[in-house]
């Protein structure tokens, strides 16, 4: 496991197990899975929002607590 040292202390260093963007049309809804795919309808990058879901790993790997 990656660790780093903050304040004297050595911290374990967590890595994200699976990182997912989508592209939603803010007045319609639409979802889109690539930048591509809404740049192809003629949509402007001011009418989508940009959605990202971060997957870590649990805690209980790390083991110690206060």
């Amino acid at each position: 496991m990656k660790t780093t040292v903050i304040d004297g202390q050595e911290i374990p260093v967590l890595d994200a197990t699976s990182v997912e963007t989508t592209y939603r049309h803010k007045k319609t809804g639409e979802v889109f899975k690539e930048r591509k795919d809404w740049e192809a309808k003629g949509f402007k990058e001011e009418d989508m929002a940009q959605d990202v879901k971060v997957m870590m790993p649990p805690l209980d790997l790390i083991g110690k607590t206060k």
